[in-house]
């Protein structure tokens, strides 16, 4: 069963040691110009397939068998692959997870010869021979492996696009949804913005409201403190009152004292004229008394009217 992109044809034992050689020899790939195609020249050489395959065939095959190696590894999302299906992944497995270095030789660029050497002669003999004498099971190239790998992978590809086209048309959902998302947030920001001026203003009227409280609980504080004051006053007038009352009830007292003597006085004076036979004046002269208690009885009225004023 041929195996060849390349329409080469390899034993499975030379296959396996070509894959051996190149992990084992991997430091002779450093990516200095050159390193690449004498290194797997090295590796050729020792396979004896230097005549037969060239170090840019040898390369694009071992970058493929990579790739084959990843793809079923790791499938994309939503392909499903059988890693069994491809008798290689076990050997590729080993090598990329590092088990198989030091599984051949150490190769050495230095022994690697001119060009001429390594040129492939288009009149070799194919080998066909050597194929058939070989055990079919060994004989794997990749043609019919990659033609019924291609198939599948082609199924997979076709249901990949399809899950595509559906991830862009969610992806196309989520754009939409996103951009609402974005509108009722730039909604709700305005809306914030308005609640937040709301607020200052309510927050502002507070404060006028605690100033206006303090303002009252100031006047409240002086009218208390004119109430203590009044208090005071009244019971100094009550005091004043009192005291005039009792000023009061003295004049009335002597008043009536006065008029008592006045008419006693009124008495005394008729006699005594009465009793005069040469008509002189022996009038006693009135006591001013009463004048004074007219001036005290006017003082203690205007006084009086001054304290119920006020």
């Amino acid at each position: 069963m041929c195996v060849s992109v390349c329409a080469l044809q390899v034993s499975n034992e030379e296959f396996v040691r070509f894959v051996k050689l190149r992990v084992t020899n991997d430091s002779l790939f450093t990516g200095k110009r050159n390193s690449s195609t004498l290194a797997y020249r090295a590796i050729l050489k020792e396979l004896g397939l230097q005549r037969e395959i060239s170090a840019s065939q040898a390369r694009r095959k071992w970058e493929n068998l990579k790739m084959k190696y990843k793809e079923m590894k790791n499938p994309p999302p939503g392909v499903s692959v059988n890693p069994t299906n491809w008798p290689w992944f076990s050997l590729m497995d080993d090598a990329m997870e590092g088990r198989l270095a030091g599984s051949e030789v150490t190769l050495d660029t230095s022994t690697v010869g001119d060009d001429s050497e390594y040129r492939p002669n288009n009149t070799t003999r194919r080998r066909s021979k050597r194929a058939r004498d070989l055990d079919r099971s060994e004989v794997e190239l990749f043609v019919e492996e990659d033609d019924m790998m291609s198939e599948e992978m082609g199924r997979d590809r076709v249901e990949l696009d399809r899950d595509r086209d559906e991830m862009e048309h969610e992806r196309a959902i989520l754009e939409s949804d996103k951009a609402a998302i974005e509108y009722e947030r730039m909604v709700l920001e305005r809306e914030k913005m308005v609640l937040d001026r709301e607020r200052a203003g309510v927050e502002r009227e507070i404060a006028a409201l605690d100033r206006d409280r303090a303002s009252l609980e100031r006047d409240k504080a002086a009218v208390e403190r004119d109430r203590a004051s009044v208090e005071y006053i009244r019971a100094q007038l009550e005091k004043e009152r009192a005291i005039l009352d009792r000023e009061r009830a003295k004049l009335e007292r002597e008043r009536a004292i006065l008029e008592q003597q006045r008419g006693t006085e009124k008495g005394k004076q008729t006699a005594n004229l009465n009793d005069s036979t040469e008509g002189t004046d022996t009038s006693i002269p009135l006591v001013m008394e009463p004048a004074s208690l007219e001036r005290r009885q006017k003082f203690l009225n205007l006084f009086e009217k001054l304290i119920e004023n006020f």
